[in-house]
């Protein structure tokens, strides 16, 4: 309960700061922001997760064994956003492959399934450049450690509609760590151009997109100085972590 106190008074305390207009030259600005994050957007492990489908099931990174009825409807019809990633070329499957656990990735865990019938998922050459493997940890516990959660995600590529907002850079109160920080509120919208297979209305309902009336979505990014005063994109940028 402290905890969620805390970061309710920071946010509180940050949002104080907030603001559209460029700080003085030897402090972080726009510019300096907007270069940072369309670079950063390059590489498709930095978009944010809005931009991807994840594949149902969860597994460790593919290749992996996933529990059939996972990629499936309610009524036994191969799921349409796994049937577009195939029909697509993303990805491969096998179903049915055989019976067991599916394949997992998390310490001191034991399947409640051990006897579920299987199908067996791996990555294309064509899907690869898209394919990205996430793993975050739990804040609760999992028989005495963190639970780790794991998703094979395939990210389109985005078009970078500038930064809305920033919060004035500041020092986090609730830890050691000397580095300033802010969250940067940026819009953004999936880039068809250079992702093909967002033609596909199954795999583009699929993303977390949800624009505005003018067809740029918002979300949320943590920037933060390194050692060297440089600022970039924080750990989990995603993630507020005081």
């Amino acid at each position: 309960m402290n905890k969620i106190i805390a970061v309710i008074t920071l946010i509180a305390a940050l949002s104080l700061g907030v603001t559209g207009i460029a700080l003085s030259q030897d402090e972080l600005n726009e510019s300096q922001i907007n270069t940072i994050l369309s670079t950063a957007f390059t590489e498709l492990k930095n978009v944010p997760v809005n931009a991807c489908i994840t594949l149902p099931g969860a597994a460790a990174e593919l290749p992996a064994d996933i529990e059939t009825a996972s990629l499936q409807t309610m009524e036994g019809t191969v799921r349409k956003d796994v049937a577009a990633l195939i029909k697509h070329g993303l990805i491969t499957v096998q179903f049915n492959t055989g019976k067991g656990a599916p394949t997992v990735k998390k310490p001191g865990y034991t399947a409640i399934e051990k006897d579920v019938s299987l199908s067996h998922v791996e990555v294309t050459p064509f899907g690869k450049p898209f394919y990205r493997y996430d793993e975050s940890k739990s804040s609760g516990a999992l028989n005495g450690k963190k639970g780790l959660y794991t998703d094979n995600r395939f990210c389109a590529h985005i078009v970078y509609g500038g930064m809305k907002k920033f919060m004035k850079p500041t020092k986090n109160p609730f830890d050691n760590n000397p580095h300033l920080v802010t969250w940067v509120d940026f819009l953004w919208k999936p880039d068809e151009s250079k992702t093909a297979w967002l033609a596909d209305k199954d795999l583009k309902n699929s993303l977390g997109f949800f624009p505005e009336k003018d067809g740029w979505a918002h979300r949320g990014i943590l920037l933060e100085q390194n050692d060297d005063g440089r600022w970039e994109l924080g750990t989990e940028p995603y993630t507020i972590r005081w």
